[in-house]
């Protein structure tokens, strides 16, 4: 089995040395770690100098996603994982799937836990959400639409990329998601790994995992025009459609209620319209929030 790496980063990844240390090699044939790079070419020759085994790619300058497809467009293993120059891949995650994969051929995403966490005092750590239960971790549509997507919790086989195609680059703030879902959708066989996978750093200046209150998800909008791309296909299953259709009237709400906080009235206003011009009985699907809710403090 081969396994690619892909890890965009920018001439501010702080990080990358400790998620280029997380991943423990064996044997070069196995493992290719592909680093995707918007930046200056002084901060790759200094990283190839630490770590010739690295390949580099000059990315297009447009984007963590277009990175990232990028990388996954360039990967040659049979399995491709997505690492974050912010966060580790967690000790024992590549030996675990070296025997799940090895014992289940016929498993084409295999997915792990995840641990988020931030710093803490004189060099500690805070464990802020564990996700390690198949309950929690399962790529089901309920799942994947009102909870973490998990996609540095997932090994991809490189087939899946092949069957549906690469990272949408019309949702750059929720391409995981958006992706994850058409594989449910398309029935990809998915199993639990049975181990932690990630771990994933909450700090300030993430593009994702910045703990930020007071402002509006940028995703929300896109979760939004996701919904409709998939109730507007006349191919949908009635059940998908319902989960779709209560998705949508949550992501509504919660768009409503993260502009009511930001104090941008207007905008609330004008979801509220937007809300109701799409379905008129959005209020009464927006009551599923409660268990959407729950489904995203679980640990």
């Amino acid at each position: 089995m081969r396994l690619s790496i892909v890890t965009p980063t920018i001439d501010r990844s702080s990080f990358i040395e400790e998620a280029l240390a997380s991943v423990t090699r064996k044997g070069e044939d196995e493992l290719e770690h592909i680093i995707v790079h918007d930046g200056g070419r002084g901060f790759t020759e200094a990283l190839a100098a630490r770590h010739p085994h690295l390949k580099i790619l000059e990315g297009t300058h447009s984007g963590p996603t277009a990175a990232i497809a990028q990388g996954i467009a360039a990967a040659t293993g049979d399995f491709i994982f997505y690492l974050s120059s912010d966060d580790r891949l967690a000790a024992g995650a590549l030996d675990a799937l070296r025997r799940a994969a090895r014992a289940r051929p016929d498993v084409r995403i295999w997915t792990g836990g995840t641990r988020i966490f931030r710093a803490g005092p004189a060099g500690t750590e805070v464990t802020i959400r564990a996700l390690s239960s198949p309950a929690a971790t399962a790529a089901t549509l309920p799942n994947l639409l009102d909870d973490l997507p998990l996609f540095t919790a997932r090994f991809i086989h490189r087939s899946v990329y092949a069957e549906l195609g690469n990272l949408d680059l019309q949702f750059p703030e929720s391409s995981d998601r958006e992706f994850l879902v058409r594989a449910a959708m398309a029935g990809v066989r998915e199993a639990p790994l049975g181990a932690t996978v990630s771990e994933l750093r909450q700090h300030a200046a993430s593009h994702t995992m910045h703990g930020a209150r007071g402002r509006v998800p940028p995703y929300l909008r896109e979760h939004l025009r996701l919904a409709e791309a998939w109730l507007d296909r006349r191919d949908i299953p009635p059940p998908a459609a319902r989960l779709f259709r209560n998705w949508r009237a949550r992501e509504y709400l919660r768009l409503i209620v993260f502009q009511l906080r930001a104090r941008q009235w207007r905008g609330a206003m004008t979801s509220f319209g937007e809300a109701l011009k799409a379905d008129p009985f959005w209020g009464l699907r927006a009551t599923t929030t409660l268990a959407a809710w729950l489904r995203r403090r679980r640990s």
